[in-house]
């Protein structure tokens, strides 16, 4: 009996965690059977798909979930004042769904302007950090997402993920009136902009696995377009003027962490921003599985890539079974030696 109410209760977790479209920060919603990574904390401010000040009209309260601690859901209705990071409007009403898994049912300043950053979930918009807005916090988060996605203040000096690469991070030259650099390598905090926009799409795999790859083995289609009826130049974009540096560009946030992207050596030449001739869409490929670093789940369940350049980023659930994506790391590891 014991076991058969345990089993009900995580059911019943993991459809309302399906119904709110809420997953734990970190984390994809479970499969029974398998066993993932422990949840994270959450992201960092300038890890944020969006970011803003808005008034809190308002706060629905939605199912709570039967779990130790309690899953607490709740619809949280906006109105926008000030746009940090993302593509959202001042003055426009935004509804974000919430969750909280604590012991206390969570409160919120409703009628205040308050700081939030928020990510794209399932069709919605998911609230992954509300507070009061201060003017210290204010200045404080103005100056995170001033940053590319990715980086960070250590000691209150930006770091960017080219750090683990130590001096050959950027011993290069170029860039695009950055006003900020990374504390470790030089390397300057460039942004893609606002005329281009940044697609993410999965690859087909080769061999299509019924309930073991139904998001492919790792591919994923990065491709950057402008936007625009005029030429643009993207900062955030390297070229050697030949051909656009993919790799000393893109960066990935997995678990917490920042990566640069599998294959980056770092910045050793001269480099420019990538210009693109109006309504230009330039791709590549990246497979996620080559990344070193990340806490791989065991027997099947689901871990997030999110791409980033720049500002812009998209965030990628992949379901891995680790009986078939275990043997893909290993090919493409021997590969890379």
């Amino acid at each position: 009996m014991l076991r058969t109410s345990m089993f009900v209760a995580v059911v019943a977790a993991v459809a309302l965690s399906a119904l709110t479209a809420v997953a734990q920060p970190g984390r994809g919603l479970p499969i029974l059977g398998g066993r993932g990574p422990a949840a994270t904390v959450a992201k960092p401010w300038n890890e944020a798909e969006l970011v803003f000040t808005g008034k809190l009209n308002g706060v629905d309260a939605g199912p709570v979930g039967q779990s130790f601690p309690p899953m607490y859901t709740h619809t949280l209705h906006f109105t926008v004042e000030k746009v940090l990071r993302g593509t959202l409007k001042p003055g426009a009403k935004v509804d974000c769904s919430h969750v909280a898994r604590q012991h206390n049912r969570p409160a919120f300043p409703v009628g205040k302007v308050c700081l939030v950053a928020a990510g794209k979930a399932r069709g919605g918009t998911r609230a992954e950090i509300v507070v009061e807005a201060t003017a210290e916090k204010l200045a404080e988060v103005t100056l995170a997402c001033s940053m590319p996605m990715g980086w960070k203040l250590d000691a209150g000096k930006p770091v960017s993920p080219w750090a683990a690469l130590d001096a050959k991070g950027w011993s290069g030259a170029g860039g695009s009136g950055s006003q900020i650099f990374c504390s470790k390598t030089g390397r300057p905090a460039l942004m893609a902009g606002g005329d281009v926009t940044f697609k993410v799409e999965k690859v087909p795999p080769e061999k299509d696995i019924k309930w073991t790859n139904p998001d492919g083995d790792g591919e994923y289609k990065i491709t950057v377009t402008n936007a625009t009826d005029k030429p643009i130049a993207v900062p955030a974009l390297l070229s050697d003027g030949d051909k656009i540096l993919w790799q000393e560009s893109l960066a990935i946030l997995c678990q917490g962490k920042a990566y640069v992207c599998p294959g980056s050596q770092g910045v050793s030449q001269q480099v420019q921003p990538t210009k693109l001739q109006p309504g230009q869409s330039v791709s590549t490929v990246v497979n996620a599985l080559r990344l070193k670093g990340p806490e791989w789940p065991r027997g099947g369940y689901r871990i997030e890539f999110r791409f980033c350049l720049g500002e812009k980023s998209r965030t990628m659930s992949f379901y891995y079974m680790s009986r078939h994506h275990d043997k893909i790391r290993s090919a493409l590891a021997k590969e890379s030696q």
